[in-house]
């Protein structure tokens, strides 16, 4: 395919890091205004694990605040998008990592992982250090793995990958000394397999598609198929971490309501394949027969773009809804600015009519107990309305009632 100027300049790695500058620029700014949901609180508040640490961490640099709870997980992305743009590097030509890294900055499921409190940037990170590692110095991943062991059983899912790998380059002594990394991990963290068979199985493959968005999870599947029948070379590793944790998650699927967390991130370092496999498809071609993979790019482009818009400007979506709670959102709205009104009418403590709530107004400074409720139904004559909008329409409501009222 020729090449014009704007493709030469793709290939620099200067394009990728202007590209990383943008997208770091576009999550801080969005950052503040996405608010602390309960489980989050929670976290902040109870857990003794690396999240809590990390948040409680940010939160003594930044203040406890919206942005503390989102930069972590914000500088985490943007580690592993220049790992997946590296990673592609060893894969791919130059433009098709920049394409690559692009593809999976643009997923739904990385833009969450990037805003939201999950193991799943850990998970991705680990992933792709072990790559790295693996392509340039294989004893030394090996003993990596081994430490992921003592992390999270997250990180079992891994291991699997890594261990049939190992039987398919027909390692076999290093895929049993992988094979005790599992059962460390297992005895370790534990595991739960068992139940009788459910209705999870479209639930599962609902949630992939979610993370992928429909388009590109299709073309996902695709992918790993049609490189398991490209039989010019060998299977590669990043093939292996990207189906055999999705496979797992399936099969598990069948009896037990899983945790997508512990398998979704294995599966999005895949773009390095999606990638090649779509441009494989097209360069073989000539000119006059490609636009329909133009057209189909153009698509699932403007597909993932329409999706990030919608993540980072959803709030005018409550004007079309009759019921506020349908929005896929609303546990990280209004309740900061709630317990902002509160406290400018002096009032630091107050009890909530869920329990949900009364996490998320903890953590922005209003304690539970006082003589103040807060509800979202009237509790009488006496309770006093509080008001939120969006573009002049009404959003939510809260009510505040004093008990001794």
């Amino acid at each position: 395919m020729p090449k014009n100027k704007f493709a030469e300049f793709l290939e620099r790695k200067l394009a990728f890091f202007i590209f990383l500058a943008i997208d770091a620029i576009c999550l801080f700014l969005y950052a503040p205004d996405l608010g602390v949901s309960a489980k989050e609180a929670r976290i902040f508040f109870e857990n003794k694990e690396i999240l809590g640490y990390i948040l409680r961490f940010s939160a003594d640099i930044f203040g406890q605040n919206n942005f503390a709870i989102r930069a972590p997980f914000i500088i985490l992305h943007l580690i592993n998008l220049t790992l997946v743009y590296f990673v592609s590097r060893d894969h791919l030509t130059k433009f098709d990592s920049f394409l690559s890294a692009l593809l999976f900055a643009l997923l739904p499921g990385i833009n969450g992982a990037a805003l939201l409190v999950s193991y799943a940037p850990f998970a991705i990170l680990i992933s792709l250090i072990f790559i790295l590692l693996y392509k340039r110095w294989e004893n030394i991943a090996i003993a990596f793995l081994f430490l992921t062991a003592f992390l999270d059983n997250l990180f079992s899912a891994l291991i699997l990958a890594a261990t049939i790998y190992e039987i398919y380059q027909k390692r076999y002594r290093r895929a049993v000394l992988l094979s005790i990394f599992i059962a460390l991990c297992y005895a370790i963290h534990g595991a739960e397999i068992g139940g009788r068979p459910r209705g999870y199985f479209a639930d599962i493959f609902g949630l992939y598609a979610a993370i992928f968005s429909p388009l590109i999870y299709l073309y996902f599947l695709y992918s790993l198929y049609w490189r398991l029948f490209k039989n010019e070379e060998k299977l590669s590793l990043i093939w292996f971490i990207a189906l055999v944790p999705f496979l797992l998650s399936i099969v598990l699927s069948l009896r037990q309501n899983l945790s997508i967390e512990n398998y979704a991130p294995f599966a999005v370092i895949a773009t390095p394949l999606m990638i090649r496999s779509f441009m494989s498809s097209l360069r073989v071609r000539l000119p006059r027969f490609r636009k329909k993979y133009f057209v189909a790019a153009g698509v699932t482009f403007l597909s993932l773009i329409t999706i990030l818009l919608l993540t980072f400007f959803h709030k005018p979506l409550y004007l079309l809804m009759s019921n506020s709670g349908r929005h896929f959102a609303r546990e990280h709205h209004f309740v900061g600015d709630l317990a902002a009104l509160l406290k400018s009418r002096g009032i630091r403590a107050a009890i909530a009519d869920r329990n949900n709530l009364s996490w998320r107004l903890k953590f922005y400074g209003i304690e539970r107990g006082g003589e103040w409720k807060v509800s979202e139904k009237p509790e009488n004559a006496n309770s006093k309305k509080i008001q939120f909008f969006v573009m002049d329409s009404p959003a939510i409501t809260f009510y505040l009632t004093k008990k001794s009222e």
